[in-house]
């Protein structure tokens, strides 16, 4: 299963369809995004994505009740708070936006995931902790780094990769 991961999009339409696109062209089956959506508007910048798309909460998502209802609109579209947990492709995977250091890596070192995704520090990485595959995707958005990227997982060989957009 090939997995699509995103973060931080902070309101960027352009860049935030470039990934949809790129989600799209891969085929991925999945999509994961590690919050900081920013605005229930951005909710539309999803409607072409041809996967499911499960995110959480980051710490600049401000309208969080609108950003809930904004997604329960599209059937495919689930925001699950500040922490998702999931079974994706055979791997057990931890979903949390990042600004918790402590949380983070509680959920590193606890042995109960496959896949830790986070976002917040805008900087992409794929690492490898023990049997444990942590990737940031670094940011949609752009302009903090000037780098806009979005990350591949592939759940058969358990590897992951940046893209950039």
């Amino acid at each position: 299963m090939l997995i699509g991961v995103m973060s931080d999009t902070h309101d960027n339409i352009i860049q935030t369809k470039k990934a949809v696109a790129t989600f799209n062209r891969k085929n991925v089956e999945h999509v994961v995004h590690a919050g900081d959506i920013i605005s229930p508007f951005m909710i539309d910048t999803f409607k072409e994505l041809k996967a499911p798309l499960t995110g959480v909460f980051g710490n600049n998502d401000g309208d969080r009740v609108l950003l809930e209802r904004k997604s329960g609109q599209l059937p495919s579209i689930k925001i699950s708070g500040t922490f998702a947990r999931m079974d994706l492709g055979g791997m057990r995977i931890g979903l949390v936006h990042g600004n918790d250091r402590e949380l983070l890596e509680t959920l590193t070192t606890s042995g109960s995931l496959d896949l830790l995704v986070y976002g917040h520090t805008h900087r992409p990485e794929i690492r490898k902790e023990g049997p444990l595959l942590v990737v940031n995707p670094g940011e949609v958005y752009g302009h903090l780094t000037g780098r806009s990227t979005v990350a591949l997982v592939d759940t058969v060989t358990r590897s992951g990769e940046i893209v950039d957009i």
